[in-house]
């Protein structure tokens, strides 16, 4: 499987020529121009600009947009994989804290604040783990979504869950955690499960972040696939043979369950209920159809179509 990464520029955290490094930076990588995602953080960024933060939008379609309002860097790259953006945007990222977002992710009044003061109370804890709010929950198939991958993440969530990762626009990490990841695209979904297996999260749900993400039924069974296809296929890197194969069977007895009871155990009531469960089967299996073509033949061309 080739890889590329040695293109992306090495993270200088240390690098103040712009001016003090700053306390915060949300990184979200995209495909959109800025043009597109303005009318949805504009609102966001005075909150960004009092605490001394920063926004760093990686990707855009390959376009530079002609002017930003201050405390948002933009950075053009065509590439289209998610993975190799994300990647990009944490090594642009100079905040001592660095938290990860989505070009479908909003965060909430006070976010800022709320995860500052999260590191700062636990300021030897590595990474804080905030929570999600479905925006996205007027449709069966929006609600669906969000239970098929955050049900266990939405507030109130006054611990980390002890079965499941936190997705990973949950998570925002002190800069120097981040020195660790290495040139390949999955470095990152490595490094965060590390951390969870070895209880080096605390969960505070005073972080929200508002995830805004209606792919409607059969883009959400299809992102589902891709989604665990790009994971578990950047995964094949750091896997002899004979784990690749213990690794499929444990998805094939696992990952299904684990997402069809994430999802019926934290689904509220609503009239649609089963509708929504037969969508949460339906991405259950194509999550574990991902994951074992991902971890038999590597990623292919689904870092490409990953929303």
């Amino acid at each position: 499987m080739s890889d590329d990464t040695a293109a992306v520029p090495p993270r200088n955290h240390h690098d103040q020529s712009d001016g003090a490094r700053p306390s915060l930076s949300l990184v979200v990588p995209t495909r959109h121009t800025w043009e597109t995602l303005a009318p949805h953080f504009d609102p966001f960024l005075p909150e960004l600009r009092a605490v001394g933060a920063e926004l760093v939008v990686v990707g855009l379609g390959g376009i530079t947009p002609t002017a930003t309002p201050a405390g948002v860097r933009a950075i053009a790259d065509r590439e289209p994989d998610m993975l190799r953006l994300r990647l990009r945007a944490l090594r642009e990222a100079r905040g001592a804290i660095i938290a990860l977002g989505e070009d479908h992710s909003i965060p909430a009044p006070d976010w800022p604040r709320a995860v500052l003061q999260a590191h700062a109370e636990h300021e030897g804890v590595p990474a804080i783990v905030g929570c999600l709010v479905n925006a996205a929950e007027r449709t069966v198939a929006g609600r669906a979504n969000f239970l098929a991958f955050a049900g266990p993440y939405a507030p109130p969530m006054p611990v980390v869950p002890d079965w499941r990762p936190p997705p990973l626009a949950t998570l925002s990490f002190k800069h120097e955690v981040l020195d660790g990841l290495d040139e390949r695209p999955g470095s990152l979904d490595g490094l965060a499960n590390r951390l969870f297996d070895e209880g080096q999260m605390i969960a505070d749900d005073r972080v929200v972040i508002l995830h805004a993400q209606d792919l409607g039924v059969t883009g959400s069974i299809r992102n589902a696939f891709t989604v665990t296809r790009a994971a578990y296929g950047y995964a094949t890197d750091r896997l002899e043979p004979g784990r690749r194969s213990e690794t499929v069977r444990w998805v094939v007895t696992h990952l299904p369950s684990m997402v069809w009871h994430a999802a019926r155990d934290n689904q509220p009531p609503t009239r649609s209920r089963r509708a929504e469960l037969m969508i949460v089967a339906a991405m259950a299996g194509a999550n574990a159809a991902g994951a074992v073509l991902g971890s038999l033949a590597g990623p292919g061309r689904a870092p490409n179509r990953y929303e």
